[in-house]
């Protein structure tokens, strides 16, 4: 749904504008920050969408493919776990993969 949107977001962004009123110096309900902020989340999750697909597969082995998606997983959050953005969402994510 996130990805469907970004072609839509200056319509989007005016119509909060208009629909959405703010209080008299108040900040705007959807600003360029938050499409960039969306943006940089959405290519956080495009990994695990595609593992997901992948590993669901049912008409082809999907076993031989576990590893080589667990090492990208890892490489993701490696990069990703740096990033003033997202961090504190990345940190309990790391935890947990390397929990398991």
């Amino acid at each position: 749904m996130l990805k469907h949107s970004f072609p839509h977001k200056e319509p989007f962004t005016t119509f909060m504008h208009a629909h959405c009123p703010r209080a008299k110096g108040g900040a705007f309900l959807v600003t360029n920050e938050h499409w960039a902020m969306a943006e940089k989340v959405l290519r956080f999750l495009k990994l695990f969408y595609d593992a997901t697909v992948v590993l669901s597969g049912v008409y082809y082995p999907t076993s031989p493919l576990i590893i080589h998606y667990l090492f990208k997983i890892a490489i993701h959050l490696k990069n990703y776990a740096n990033d003033s953005y997202i961090r504190s969402v990345v940190q309990p994510i790391i935890d947990k993969y390397n929990k398991y």
